[in-house]
């Protein structure tokens, strides 16, 4: 009597998640109108992309947006997932991208003008009297208040006969 075949059933799955290399860390900076290009071909592109059984792949990423310390600054997060064609995930890797304002501020002085001692020697040299600055604009900062400090000078003249 013969016996009825059999039939067995190898299933043949990939498990090993793929690899890749997250870009490294960087700064870039706000334009005039204190916008920034995070894109991907300014602040770098993820390498080394490798799996032992996908090709062609191709890895993501979220942003996380925090605000600097300063106006404008910001601290991205992005971070980089890749999984391949049979649902492996790469271990997440994180690239910190910070934005920084490196434009300084602008103003107009107030004109040189000279001021005179009263009867007792002293003088005002205040801003109201004398001028205060004007035009102050920055790409990022509003609500700009220019300070000042005075400088005496002092001059010493010696004659040699």
């Amino acid at each position: 009597m013969l016996r009825a075949p059999q039939t067995q059933t190898i299933t043949v799955t990939d498990n090993i998640a793929p690899t890749f290399t997250a870009p490294a860390n960087t700064e870039i900076f706000t334009t005039a109108d204190c916008t920034f290009d995070a894109s991907v071909a300014l602040t770098g592109d993820v390498t080394n992309e490798a799996d032992n059984c996908s090709s062609d792949l191709q890895a993501t990423f979220n942003d996380s947006v925090a605000n600097g310390q300063c106006a404008g600054s910001k601290i991205i997060t992005r971070t980089w997932t890749l999984v391949d064609a049979c649902g492996n995930a790469a271990a997440p890797q994180t690239q910190t991208i910070t934005v920084t304002d490196n434009i300084a501020p602008t103003f107009t002085a107030p004109a040189n003008t000279e001021i005179f001692t009263t009867a007792d020697c002293t003088f005002d040299a205040s801003v109201a009297l004398n001028g205060d600055v004007t035009n102050e604009a920055d790409n990022c900062s509003s609500d700009l208040q220019a300070t000042f400090m005075i400088v005496w000078l002092t001059v010493n003249v010696l004659v040699l006969k």
